[in-house]
């Protein structure tokens, strides 16, 4: 039995250690718990961010080491285990759920048995965890999901060619998708008429309708190579062309892809893709559109370019009387050093940003239409998408890793992260 730690002072410090089989604790499972095992995670430049944010979003808190892992890992103050999004197989159960069902969720990267508390939710076949150390955690991250059609031996994961498939590509895509989602269709409301306009940070916050109009504005989306900048254009594609927005601006390091992307969605508005380097001469192609609003909408672009971008907005005589938003979704792929995480806080206040919550507005959306129609609807969206996924993301390379130590190997897959260098073409899978 495997387990990876991170290093909570410096996430660029890793590793990866065995457990013997006998240092779990041997208890019976609870009431209304399910002991499962992590069968599959994606690993993406979110799971830099659990690290990252893990003592103040509580993600640390999610699956503490064990307390029998070996010094000095076994120090939790300094080491912790940074959950991923994935599978898991039920191997005991105390709930209605059976043994050998596959779930989705946000799981350990270890191979040990973790066990579960849960209570059902709205829809059926979905569960949320209430165990104690995990309140604090935001709801998205403590909801499971069975999987219907996915049930196995515990001896064996005997799946179809196309049942893993739709794994993978759930693992890497699925949470940064419905993130997108959610900001295309309810944060920027097509229809604030019948669907009430939502906070980028959720429920009891003010957002007008004026604040989610798109109608005059032109979007710009910086590392628009990202799985959540991919999805954020497919969804904006797919908006009435009466919602707007009047264009999309594309800024990327691999701005070929993109653009043949951008092709094929056959978008009812223009779209430009250009590389970071061409900020400064991006914007008379902008002033073509007459747009009296710029939504910047930041997926974690590289150092400097959104205040390049600002600096030539505000120079432009065109837009002068421009409104310019920026809306903060994610950041760089590589690890942050603790006064580089102080400095963008303070680019929050300093530049204006609005921060994006996925959890916040999934959590008011559900508030507003209940659980089970928009689960339905995304589920339906979902499968859209992924029915003509390699259209979406043409460049997308699968590499499919396995276990825990080495290079082939949880362990090789956070040091690349950790260092920048996973290609955007790039999705890391890993069987464990």
């Amino acid at each position: 039995m495997d387990v990876h730690v991170v290093s909570k002072k410096d996430n660029a410090q890793h590793a990866t250690f065995p457990l013997q089989a006998g240092s779990w604790p041997n208890i019976d499972l609870p009431p209304s718990s399910i002991r499962v095992r992590t069968v599959f995670v994606g690993l993406t430049s979110n799971n830099l961010s659990y690290a990252r944010g893990g003592h103040f979003l509580h993600w640390w808190d999610t699956y503490p080491v064990p307390g029998s892992s070996p010094a000095p890992y076994n120090d939790t103050s300094s080491w912790g285990i940074v959950p991923a999004w994935g599978y898991g197989v039920v191997v005991e159960s105390t709930t209605s759920i059976a043994q050998g069902t596959i779930m989705w969720g946000f799981w350990p990267t270890a191979t040990g048995p973790t066990d579960l508390k849960l209570k059902a939710t709205e829809p059926k076949g979905q569960w949320i965890e209430i165990s104690e150390h995990r309140q604090e955690l935001m709801h998205i991250y403590n909801r499971y999901a069975e999987q219907p059609n996915l049930s196995v031996s515990l001896s064996t994961l005997d799946l179809t060619k196309g049942e893993l498939d739709e794994m993978v590509w759930h693992s890497l895509f699925r949470g940064s998708w419905e993130g997108a989602y959610l900001l295309s269709q309810h944060v920027f409301s097509p229809s604030p008429q019948t669907q009430t306009p939502v906070h980028p940070l959720g429920m009891g916050m003010g957002w007008t309708t004026e604040d989610a109009d798109l109608s005059s504005a032109i979007v710009v989306s910086l590392s628009a190579s990202g799985k959540a900048a991919r999805s954020f254009a497919y969804h904006l594609s797919h908006r009435p062309a009466s919602a707007g927005p009047l264009g999309l601006l594309q800024f990327t390091s691999s701005p070929s892809p993109i653009s043949e992307a951008a092709e094929n969605l056959q978008s009812f508005y223009p779209t430009k893709t250009l590389a970071y380097s061409e900020v400064s001469e991006s914007l008379d192609w902008v002033v073509g559109l007459k747009a009296s609003k710029i939504v910047i909408v930041d997926f974690g672009a590289r150092d400097k370019v959104l205040e390049e971008l600002l600096d030539s907005v505000k120079k432009h005589s065109e837009f002068q009387f421009s409104q310019v938003v920026i809306i903060q979704v994610g950041n760089q792929q590589k690890v942050y050093t603790d006064e580089e995480v102080l400095a963008s806080r303070d680019d929050i206040s300093r530049l204006g940003k609005v921060q994006y919550n996925t959890s916040g507005v999934q959590d008011a959306v559900v508030e507003l239409n209940g659980a089970e129609a928009y689960h339905d609807t995304v589920n339906k969206e979902w499968e859209a998408w992924y029915r003509s996924r390699h259209r979406h993301a043409p460049d997308i390379r699968v590499v499919c890793g396995e276990g825990f130590a080495g290079e082939g190997g949880i362990e090789g897959g956070w040091t690349r992260l950790s260092r920048g260098e996973v290609g955007a073409d790039e999705g890391l899978v890993y069987w464990t």
